[in-house]
């Protein structure tokens, strides 16, 4: 009986369910010298910075019908509104016309992460961001305004992604500083 059982379990093996590897990318963020506050600097408290609800951990491609289809291998390491926070505190703290406060009298600035796919086109693969900047000024009055940017990839992933996204978060970031300084 002993054997009949051995015999038994030994021809039975569980076969294991097929996987996917996954892979991480982080963007390279880069930090710029703090600046020396200017003559006129705005002060701004950063109210709230997020994605739009498709944006998240995977890496997300543009077909050219326009749907968005998701990498089956590569991932960020964290959701992308998370990397655009912090560009934006190194870019606050770099720019020496935008201090950054936590009181309520002064404007805030909310950004919105819209657009964060790559897109690949007849001659290149560009990643493809925009941001929703929303200013609310100290006297109740809203602005908003889209910036959009694209910066070429190279292929194939993960190429220079990292990079690519660094300097692209870094760009909008800035100008959403430059757009709360009055500019």
């Amino acid at each position: 009986m002993a054997v009949v059982a051995i015999g038994v379990s030994a021809g039975c093996q569980l076969r294991r369910p097929d996987t996917v590897t996954m892979r991480m990318i982080e963007p390279q963020l880069v930090a710029g010298k703090p600046a020396e506050a200017a003559a006129k600097t705005v002060s701004v408290r950063l109210h709230d910075t997020h994605a739009r609800g498709h944006i998240g951990r995977p890496i997300l491609h543009l077909r050219p019908d326009g749907e968005l289809v998701t990498d089956p291998v590569w991932r960020w390491s964290s959701a992308p509104d998370r990397y655009l926070d912090t560009a934006l505190r190194l870019a606050i703290a770099s720019s020496p016309n935008v201090r950054q406060v936590d009181t309520a009298g002064a404007q805030s600035l909310a950004v919105t992460l819209v657009t964060w796919h790559l897109e690949t086109g007849a001659s290149d693969t560009r990643l493809v961001g925009a941001i929703q900047i929303q200013l609310t000024g100290t006297n109740g009055a809203v602005r908003e305004e889209i910036i959009r940017d694209t910066e070429p990839v190279s292929n194939p992933l993960p190429g220079d992604l990292a990079a690519v996204a660094g300097r692209l978060l870094g760009r909008l970031a800035a100008s959403a500083c430059a757009r709360a300084a009055g500019g």
